[in-house]
């Protein structure tokens, strides 16, 4: 358990300044993992005559060790043997420095020579290895994992290779996990020593794990920190990682682009640490062929081999006293393989027709046509548009290779058809569609379409259509198909409607209108007689029976309906008034039943009326059709005083039934209240009762009459004599 460890939420920024901190030297060199490389080369072929091979030599081998300078490149990870073979360190308590580790191999760092080093549990290699400040740095010592600087900084650990440089967690009793171990690849003088860090757990993140690597090159003092993958624990110191290497002074350090302290992650990167000073091991390159043959030095070497042949390259340099030799084979195939043209199976085409010859092949030169034999003037590409029959033949060079085909072209003509303008006709008709070519052979085979969609069964040159749609004559004569299309519509069949046979009142103005208000032309009859208007609607008057037809042309379609029209009698009313308050009312003419009413009121069935008051009165007649007429009549009724005032003023002085002289003949009893009778009359204009009986007046009272008809119909009532 940690119990010394502070957690630093501040960040600490250091200037880089030219004279502390060496700028990095950008270099994009191909990434060489052995002191000799080759590339492999591409086959010599038809086109690629010739090919240079390549030998690429680890950067540093002619660099004096003794240099303290180092250009920083990043590159791709080497290849690297299995690290099941390594040295396990044996660390396992958190924040440790291993035991010392002697180096099979001298390796200059920082232009020292160096030959032990210890290997801390948090991502750091040092060859400083008996130092206490300010950093302990000494085998089985503890290996500070706090640190907010950034390099260079005499803070950090000294003579120290970091990468990366992060606090770390291999304590399995504090839930840690991962291993630490060394090996050495290789032979002398081009061994490599590796520190391999794998799947280790990061403090307070446990569950985050870090590969990494670093690499110590023999001969070339080449340093490489390979990052396989490295998470950041935010939660802990900041997260804080460091990748560089520093020097024993602590003043001078190098740092890749944006891997100085702070918090990263890095996954599959590759910092390589290349000495850069003067050159004081020269090497030589040279290339032999299967022969041993010198073929010529340096880097590069161009060959032009045609058959199958390998080449060797001598890398040769000296170490101290030591004279070395490494090689390098190099194969180069030769493989002149190359597409062949095609130019298909002959063609039959039709007559106006371009047919295009393609001979395009694979890394083709160059490109030359023939027509039956004869080299066409300019015909070097590689399509060629044949617009005549004949053999046809294309030479293609492939660089140094050649290849050829043939292709025979025969022309025939189109068949030739014309279906006409579009077609515009009247629902329900048939139109007939003719396909027949005018150069027709007898070999012609034809499909018809609808709308794109193919009829089935339409396979003839004649095709009856009673659709609308869009409609086309594929037609083929052995080798050469043509096509025409055509449209028919068929406008729908207008509905004419005139409407229901119609009836109308003698003094009304029949009037017959066509639905269809957009035809092309009218034409009305009535009675059979052509009449002289082209409206929608005709209009006529006068009792009688009328049948009207209208024939109407609306684009391609005649269509026609007719109607019965009717407009009837006048009404002719006969009103005969019967005496005392009754009328009769017959009607003739309109269109029976009738209704009938008085002065426009409720209307009856019932042509008699009674009880009338005497006056003038408006008769009116309603047929069945709403059709009305109407007459004045005046009816005579009885009109009975209600009182009388017998007082000789000359005014109502004697009492009568008025009107009652229409019937002379009838009789007329006066009775007191008594039912006595006082005194009986005819109904002549001359009689009325004076309001006495006997000679004497009868007092003021209520009297009661009684008129008798001749026809036994019999009036009561009541006055008063007032007095």
């Amino acid at each position: 358990m940690k119990t010394k460890k502070t957690f630093y939420i501040h960040w600490i920024i250091i200037l880089f300044i030219g004279i502390s901190f060496n700028s990095l030297k950008a270099q994009s060199n191909t990434q060489v993992c052995a002191f000799l490389e080759t590339e492999q080369p591409q086959p010599i072929t038809c086109i690629n005559t010739c090919d240079t091979l390549r030998a690429y030599v680890m950067p540093g081998l002619e660099v004096d060790p003794t240099v303290t300078g180092y250009t920083i490149t990043n590159n791709t990870s080497c290849p690297l043997p299995p690290v099941t073979s390594g040295t396990p360190t044996y660390i396992q308590t958190d924040d440790k420095w291993s035991d010392l580790i002697t180096l099979p191999f001298t390796f200059f760092f920082f232009g020292q020579p160096q030959n032990q080093l210890i290997i801390g549990d948090n991502g750091v290699v040092s060859f400083d290895t008996n130092r206490t400040s300010p950093q302990t740095q000494v085998p089985g010592g503890s290996c500070n994992w706090s640190f907010t600087e950034s390099a260079p900084n005499t803070n950090l650990f000294r003579n120290t290779i970091f990468g990366a440089y992060h606090d770390l967690l291999l304590d399995p009793n504090q839930g840690g996990s991962g291993t630490i171990s060394y090996y050495v690849s290789g032979t002398a003088p081009q061994r490599i020593f590796v520190i391999n860090y794998e799947n280790c757990a990061q403090y307070s993140c446990t569950s985050l794990k870090t590969t990494q690597r670093i690499l110590l090159y023999e001969t070339t003092n080449v340093i490489d920190v390979q990052i396989v993958n490295k998470p950041v624990c935010s939660g802990w110191n900041g997260g804080r990682a460091l990748i560089a290497i520093q020097d024993e002074t602590g003043t001078q350090a190098y740092v890749p682009p944006n891997r100085n302290t702070g918090a990263w992650s890095a996954s599959d990167e590759l910092w390589r640490f290349v000495p850069d000073g003067a050159t004081t091991r020269p090497y030589t390159l040279t290339w032999y062929d299967d022969a041993n043959n010198v073929l010529g030095t340096g880097d590069q070497l161009v060959v032009c081999p045609t058959s199958n042949s390998s080449y060797r390259v001598d890398l040769e340099f000296d170490v101290n006293t030591q004279h070395y030799v490494i090689s390098e084979t190099v194969n180069v195939p030769v493989d002149y393989t190359h597409d062949d043209v095609d130019l298909g199976p002959d063609q039959q085409i039709c007559l106006g027709d371009t047919l295009t010859l393609d001979a395009t092949t694979t890394n083709a030169t160059a490109y030359q046509w023939y027509l039956n034999g004869s080299p066409i003037p300019g015909a070097t590409q590689a399509t060629y548009d044949v617009t005549a029959p004949g053999e046809y033949s294309v030479d293609v060079s492939i660089g140094t290779c050649s290849t050829s085909d043939s292709i025979n072209v025969s022309f025939y003509d189109y068949p030739i058809i014309e279906l006409g303008p579009d077609i515009v006709d009247c629902e329900g008709n048939v139109v007939t569609l003719d396909a027949t070519p005018s150069n027709a052979t007898g070999n012609e085979t034809y499909q018809w379409e609808k709308d794109n969609q193919t009829i089935p069964g339409a396979t003839s040159a004649i095709l009856d259509v009673t659709e609308s749609g869009d409609y086309k004559a594929i037609v083929t004569n052995n080798v050469c198909t043509n096509t025409d299309s055509i449209n028919v519509y068929f406008e729908s069949h207008p509905n004419l409607d005139l409407g229901p046979d119609q009836i109308y009142c003698s003094y009304e103005t029949a009037i017959v209108t066509s639905n269809i208000t957009n035809a092309d032309t009218y034409t009305w009859e009535v009675n059979g007689n052509i009449v002289n208007t082209t409206d929608n609607e005709i209009q006529f008057s006068g009792p009688g029976d009328y049948e009207v037809q209208l024939s109407i042309d609306k684009g391609p379609c005649t269509v026609t309906d007719s109607v019965h029209v009717k407009i009837l009698d006048p009404i002719r009313i006969q009103a005969t008034p019967i005496i005392y308050g009754k009328l009769e009312v017959n009607a003739s003419g309109g269109l029976p039943p009738y209704k009938y009413a008085l002065n426009d009121e409720s209307y009856q069935t019932d042509n008699h009326f009674s009880g009338l008051a005497d006056g003038d009165y408006v008769v009116n007649v309603k047929d069945a059709h709403a059709c009305v007429a109407d007459t004045l009549v005046h009816v005579t009724n009885l009109i009975i005083p209600h009182f009388m005032t017998p007082n000789h003023d000359q005014y109502n002085d004697s009492w009568r039934i008025i009107n009652a002289e229409n019937t002379p003949e009838a009789i007329l009893r006066i009775y007191d209240r008594m039912g006595r009778l006082l005194y009986v009359m005819h109904t002549s204009p001359q009689e009325a009762w004076d309001g006495t009986y006997k000679g004497r007046p009868v007092p003021t009272d209520d009297y009661w009459y009684e008129l008798i008809l001749p026809d036994g119909k019999i009036y009561r009532g009541h006055f008063s004599v007032i007095r």
